[in-house]
């Protein structure tokens, strides 16, 4: 699959390793050089080494001074309290956005739902699948929220979601199965927006958000290489 080379700039450097990073493409505690990565871009250890300090202060590098630098292992300690941030957030807009429905709205998230189904439906493997129904997962909510009016809100939370990012890929990589079932609470949700059903709704947010990270255990226990130690 083609990807576009980063530009020779700090900014273009961070954001193509920060994608490799949150999908998984540079695994949780894997090594990585300033060396190594500039000479794959054909760009000097400058930019190269700017980049990694931004992805350090976001929690996605662990530089150790003498020893090398390494993608950081995911928190779950930080995974759960992101979660109970996003719950919180999406109680509270998404009910604004139930009781100020507007029929108009309904196109644009019946399309995007539709786009969803259609990524499950098609003949991508797996791993692929599962990033590209993560950046449609990210629109849908995004969606939600900008016709909340709330597009400042998701912008914020997700400068601070990178290591959720990486668990949501690290849990749909298993296959369609667990993304039929996002695709059906995401139909769910704007179904309770659409009628006011603000009880549904409420019910619905909640397993939305915590049933794949309640229900991990027996994924995460078969890499924990790839997770930080609870404390």
């Amino acid at each position: 699959m083609y990807t576009k080379k980063p530009t020779g700039t700090s900014q273009g450097v961070y954001e193509k390793l920060k994608e490799q990073i949150l999908h998984l493409e540079l695994p949780p505690g894997s090594a990585i050089s300033e060396i190594d990565t500039a000479a794959k871009y054909e760009i000097s250890r400058t930019p190269v080494r700017d980049a990694f300090k931004m992805l350090e202060s976001e929690g996605l590098l662990e530089i150790k001074p003498h020893i090398g630098t390494f993608v950081s292992l995911i928190d779950l300690n930080m995974i759960s309290d992101i979660l109970y941030m996003r719950e919180v957030l999406e109680q509270a807009v998404l009910k604004d956005l139930s009781l100020s429905y507007d029929k108009s709205q309904e196109f644009k998230i019946q399309l995007l739902l539709q786009q969803q189904w259609d990524l499950i439906h098609s003949e991508l493997p797996d791993d692929e699948l599962s990033r590209a129904f993560i950046i449609s997962d990210n629109d849908f909510h995004k969606m939600l929220y900008t016709i909340a009016g709330k597009k400042n809100v998701i912008s914020f939370f997700n400068s601070i979601n990178s290591q959720y990012e990486r668990f949501r890929t690290f849990l749909n990589l298993g296959g369609r199965e667990g993304l039929e079932q996002l695709c059906k609470d995401h139909e769910f949700i704007w179904k309770c927006i659409s009628t006011q059903d603000l009880d549904g709704l409420s019910t619905a947010i909640s397993h939305h958000i915590y049933d794949g990270f309640n229900s991990s255990t027996e994924v995460v226990s078969k890499h924990p290489d790839f997770f930080r130690s609870l404390t």
